[in-house]
């Protein structure tokens, strides 16, 4: 893991004297908005499932589909260091030609009956995951676990398979090295100047670690801080 830090200088405030030198008035704190980032590789590898089942009887489908997500789970457990995550299941619904008719009759799940010869549908989506230093290996063994879900030969059964992607699904686990960097940095700034009144700001604290896609499996994390620093009442000067 390599650690990048963003580091502002901060100015010294000027000194306001007024009538004669004698009077003194602070200027308000001067505040600084830095970040400091880090860059890490993604800790998995990321391939999209869509599959979509249709039938004339909505009870079929919906077992149709809970039968290939128990055969895609399956297939998952069976494969250490893959797992699967699902993202949607939706139950049968009326579509083609009463499809108009079903967006408006229905309440809830389709469950009001259209009128007519129906065609139902469902759909359900997943993520298959594998450890990105798996690379290539694990990108054809999860491709495996997709294959044959769905009867090639039907036309009311489709399966589709997305882009594989790099990601970092635990980026808040480098909050800490990030609030490292900022204490660095804190500390580097009072090398450099003189004693005075110091404030440090975390605006961002409670919210996630600021992720940025880089390219490839790299991507950047970040935290925004905040400095201030007065310089202190100038002693006077021996008459």
């Amino acid at each position: 893991m390599r650690f990048l830090s963003h580091f502002s200088a901060l100015a010294l405030l000027p000194l306001a004297a007024f009538g004669g030198g004698d009077v003194y008035e602070p200027a308000s704190p001067q505040t600084t908005r830095s970040h400091v980032r880090i860059q890490v590789e993604a800790d998995r590898l990321i391939l999209p499932l869509t599959v979509t089942v249709r039938g004339k009887n909505r009870t079929t489908v919906d077992a149709r589909v809970e039968a290939i997500r128990r055969l895609l789970e399956q297939r998952v457990t069976d494969q250490p260091g893959c797992e699967v995550w699902e993202l949607s299941s939706e139950f049968a619904r009326a579509e083609g030609k009463s499809s108009r008719t079903a967006s408006t009759s229905s309440k809830l799940f389709g469950d009001e009956e259209p009128k007519g010869e129906v065609t139902y549908a469902a759909l359900a989506r997943w993520e298959l995951r594998v450890k990105a230093d798996q690379g290539l290996k694990g990108l054809e063994a999860l491709r495996a676990k997709t294959e044959g879900l769905t009867d090639a030969k039907s036309e009311d059964e489709r399966t589709i398979v997305g882009q594989p992607t790099y990601a970092l699904t635990n980026p808040q686990d480098y909050r800490d090295p990030l609030l490292e960097r900022i204490k660095a940095d804190f500390e580097e700034a009072r090398k450099h100047l003189p004693e005075g009144q110091w404030t440090l700001e975390l605006p961002g604290l409670a919210h996630p670690v600021n992720v940025v896609a880089l390219g490839g499996k790299r991507f950047e994390l970040s935290l925004g801080y905040r400095l201030a620093f007065l310089t202190p009442k100038p002693e006077k000067s021996p008459k």
